[in-house]
């Protein structure tokens, strides 16, 4: 090949077209470093990172991004909780116990508003209650229509003796106690009905979750702890209605009318309120926190948290309902199903790693199988991938069509056959301009020219001596009796010979009336059939139509319509750019050589992939430092009123929860507080993490080196295939083109790549602030400012696409010329400009290709895996290891596709480059790849 000077080309950016003097012998040698400045601004930001992640080291703890979390968002086994929250230190499980407010609810209700309180509350003697407490009573019992009630409580049995009331609410909490046998709990038959059989759909509402020493701690434990077990003498919560009027019952004197009445009360409260709660060495929080449930046991499901399990007995009592309750909860049955099923997934897998090595090789080989297949395939496949593509739009308006069409009670598939007939018979110039194809009513007086049935049929000629027989027997249908009216059968025959499709019959009531016009057919096996008018392609539904909805239908047909008119369009431009596809099927086996000739390419992604995963878990493990950094004020200490004040409601943010990331809300009924003269006892718990500027630092640097890296890659194929494109056809594939693409990068062009990663880093750095933003937007419950960044993120995303698509095509450039990534930039934007076209047949073309690829290598791999595992290991179920076999294909898959776009954008910038160049050197001195001759206007190879 003839030597020509090596010159920096296209040092101004002037995006005009390339010369023989600047791309003569191929990517410039005479190569210089570009935007060096880049560097150092990379060197800052690492520089930053160190900083911002030192600082993380100081103070964060990764270890509060995954430990459980109680009630109250303190965690476990830490000793100073935010806001002097509990000392769990030595407690590092995350366990349940039981929640009395909740499990006693219906239970107090039931205690409260029975009569015999009522009376002494309210009573006419000696109430206990002042005029002013009444309504607060009344309201929380729902006695009286109020805002918080919707009608009456339904709280069981109603008693209007103390005794008999003390008797029946001692019975329902001694369960609850564990003072019975604990299946009677869970069991329709117990004192309690059903209550505790449906809480397992609410199961948040009925324990509370706290920081234990063990998963093992249960109800047993309270008995079998060596320290005594302390007592919970119930109380109900100071901002509760019913709190005052309990308090009053509970303390009232037993003198007067109705001190015996009381004393009983009282005795119940005193006797049957009282729970046993855990010692503290088990449950370092209040009593009324460490209250077990009985019946149920614990085990660990994973590092920290424990799950639910029932005790034998329990488990016998209440039947497949737990077990489909367990299943919503984590509980046993899946507990141990998913334990027994994971770990002999990975028994299995650890057993066949030697197959799966084999086939991680084997589906690096299925990759160059394809590539060879490619060389001779491709243009097949490129041509039936855009007949399916039009094959699918017409179905898709045919099906449109004929579901908009169908009559009710007809097969989709038969209307299709008789609309697909209608409309054949119609463009076959059946219509005639003597006909009359005017149909009224049931059709008598027809007088078109239809030869064919909606079947498609071919209908008899009537008078015709092959039909005969068959109009015998219609003709003596009608008999000849002039004194009926009828026509005789031979005036039938004078009337309707040489014609096919009629309704002959035209008497009021006759047996021969049919609906419309027909025809005897000559199918065997179709004796008759009606027919429709020539040009009727929708068949008429004198029963209505399958879909309802003429909106419906109309809109399935206008749809039908629009899909048909896209493919005739899409046919158009497939004809008008034929020579624009026939020149990407030579592009893609022009890439697919460069990448059989360059087997090695392929690892490229492969190591940036694995040092893209090395420098993840760094930065997850430093950004974890940043993000368990939770300030002391993230969410507010006080108490309120309401949950509704904490929480927020759906138009209302709340005070816990207006900021992302949100804290959550909790009830201290033992610690309320009273904000002028109410009792508020919601508060707040604050979030796992939070973000700060260090966290955005460190996040943007993130951002930064994965798009580095990807340029890094993108780049090394990019040159490769460049420096391969212009070497000669005899020397192909024997040149170190791998080896020269790895020098320029980090010799000449790292700063260049820096700088193009830099500014896609950025337009992401700033979807990402918005998405931030718009969580923020969420939680202050501002709807259209969050629909408005919604937009915003859309049309980053659609500029980030563009930009990466640009980058890429100026990595190119860079490789091809060696200029800065300013001057490539635009080049490669000039260069798009003025082949926007082709670009995009590449594009369309190279997609399409690119997903067969990742097809084809991965369902080869798993049918390859499936053999080798079954002929490896035949006594063990393959399932398991061939799902990972296809996702190790898929993983193979995208890497060879990857290289392979790339490498297509690389061939076509080539050889546009030559056209533009019109300097062309074809044979095996030449360096023009074969399948690229003929679309070059050829020169051959000077001599040396």
């Amino acid at each position: 090949m003839a030597e020509a000077a090596d010159v920096n080309v296209n040092v101004k950016g002037t995006g005009e077209k390339v010369t023989a003097e600047q791309l003569g012998a191929g990517p410039t040698s005479n190569r210089g470093c570009t935007d060096c400045w880049c560097l150092l601004v990379l060197l800052g930001a690492w520089a930053a990172y160190v900083f911002v992640t030192v600082l993380g080291f100081q103070d964060g703890n990764p270890a509060k991004l995954y430990l459980p979390r109680d009630y109250s968002g303190g965690y476990c086994d830490v000793e100073k909780n935010w806001n002097n929250g509990v000392n769990t230190k030595g407690f590092p499980k995350q366990s349940f116990t039981m929640n009395t407010s909740a499990t006693t609810d219906l239970i107090v209700k039931q205690f409260m508003c029975s009569t015999a309180v009522v009376n002494l509350m309210t009573g006419d003697t000696d109430p206990l209650l002042v005029q002013d407490e009444r309504f607060d009573y009344l309201c929380s019992c729902c006695l009286i229509p109020c805002g918080k009630c919707g009608g009456s409580l339904q709280t069981g049995d109603d008693f209007s003796n103390p005794v008999l009331l003390g008797s029946a609410i001692g019975g329902k909490l001694n369960e609850l106690q564990g003072a019975t046998d604990p299946a009677r709990l869970f069991s329709a038959g117990g004192a309690n009905g059903n209550v505790f059989i449906d809480m397992w759909n609410s199961v948040d509402q009925y324990f509370n979750k706290v920081c234990l020493k063990e998963c093992t701690v249960n109800f047993n434990t309270v008995n079998a702890s060596s320290s005594s077990p302390r007592e919970y003498i119930f109380s109900i919560a100071p901002d509760d209605m019913m709190s005052n009027a309990f308090n009053k019952l509970k303390n009232a004197p037993t003198t007067g009318s109705n001190g015996q009445a009381i004393a009983s009360l009282q005795k119940t409260i005193e006797n049957e309120f009282k729970f046993k709660a855990l010692p503290l060495e088990s449950c370092p929080y209040h009593p009324s926190r460490c209250v077990p449930m009985p019946g149920i046991e614990f085990e660990e499901i994973s590092a920290g948290y424990c799950t639910f399990k029932m005790s034998a007995e329990v488990v016998n009592s209440i039947g497949s309902a737990a077990s489909d309750a367990f299943v919503g909860l984590g509980g046993e049955s899946l507990v141990s199903g998913l334990g027994e099923t994971f770990g002999k997934w990975v028994g299995e897998f650890q057993r066949s790693i030697p197959a799966f090595i084999i086939v991680t090789i084997l589906a690096f080989v299925t990759g160059f199988i394809y590539l060879v297949l490619l060389r001779f395939a491709v243009g097949l496949c490129v041509w039936l991938s855009i007949f399916v593509v039009l094959l699918i739009m017409a179905l898709g308006g045919a099906s449109c069509y004929v579901r908009a069409s169908q009559c009710a009670g007809a097969d989709f598939l038969e209307t299709g056959k008789q609309i697909g007939a209608g409309a054949l018979i119609a463009a076959s110039g059946a219509f005639s301009s003597g006909c009359d194809e005017k149909l009224e009513g049931e059709g008598h007086n027809y007088k078109g020219c239809q030869k064919y049935s909606k079947g498609l049929n071919k209908c008899i000629k009537w008078g015709d001596a092959s039909s005969s027989s068959i109009m015998k027997k219609y003709s003596l249908k009608f008999g000849s009796d002039a004194g009926t009216g009828i026509v005789p059968a031979a005036v039938y025959s004078d009337r309707l010979h040489n014609d096919y499709c009629r309704n002959p019959c035209d008497i009021a009531g006759a047996d021969c009336n049919a609906k419309s016009i027909w025809c005897f057919t000559s199918n065997a096996d179709q004796a008759w059939e009606e027919c429709q008018p020539v040009g009727v392609v929708k068949p008429t539904c004198s029963n209505g139509y399958a879909i309802k909805s003429s909106e419906m239908r109309t809109l399935l047909e206008v749809c039908a319509y629009v899909l048909w008119a896209l493919a005739v369009l899409y046919l158009i431009g497939v004809i008008c750019m034929t020579n624009r596809i026939r020149l990407a099927i030579a592009v893609s086996k022009v890439a697919a050589i460069f990448m059989r000739q360059n087997t090695m390419i392929v690892l490229t992604p492969a190591i940036q992939s694995l040092i893209s995963c090395i420098w993840c878990l760094v930065w997850v493990l430093s950004a974890s430092f940043l993000l368990s950094q939770v300030p002391d004020d993230a969410v507010d200490k006080g108490a309120f009123l309401t949950y509704a004040e904490a929480y927020g409601t759906d138009t209302t943010p709340g005070k816990c929860t207006n900021s992302w990331p949100s804290g959550s809300v909790w009830k201290d009924e033992t610690n309320c507080e009273q904000i002028n003269g109410t009792y508020a006892c919601w508060r707040c718990a604050p979030p796992r993490y939070t973000f700060d500027w260090r966290f955005a630092v460190s996040f943007f640097v993130f951002l930064w080196n994965n798009a580095l890296m990807i340029a890094i890659g993108q780049f090394v194929v990019a040159a490769a295939c460049s420096c391969w494109f212009f070497t000669q056809n005899s020397q192909k594939g024997s040149t170190g083109v791998i080896r020269k693409a790895i020098h320029w990068t980090w010799r000449y062009h790292l700063g260049s790549l820096a700088f193009g990663s830099f500014i896609i880093a950025v337009v992401q750095m700033i979807r990402y602030v918005l998405y931030y933003y718009e969580q923020q937007a969420k939680a202050q419950k501002n709807r259209v400012m969050v629909i408005i960044l919604k937009i915003c993120q859309c049309l980053l995303w659609c500029f980030e696409k563009c930009i990466k698509f640009l980058n890429e095509n100026a990595y190119i450039q860079i490789a091809l010329h060696g200029s800065n990534f300013c001057i490539s930039a635009k080049n490669a934007f000039y260069l798009i400009l003025r082949n926007a076209l082709r670009f995009g047949v590449i594009s369309v073309v190279g997609k399409g290709i690119r997903v067969i690829g990742i097809f084809f290598i991965t369902a080869g791999t798993g049918v390859v895996g499936y053999f080798v595992f079954t002929a490896m290991y035949a006594d063990m179920t393959p399932t398991v290891p061939v799902i990972i076999y296809v996702f190790v294909g898929y993983v193979v898959g995208k890497l060879f596709v990857n290289v392979y776009g790339l490498a297509m954008d690389t061939v076509l910038q080539c050889f546009l480059a030559c056209e533009e160049m019109g300097k062309v050197e074809a044979g095996e001195d030449g360096y023009l790849p074969s399948p690229l001759r003929g679309w070059l206007k050829e020169k051959p190879a000077l001599e040396e």
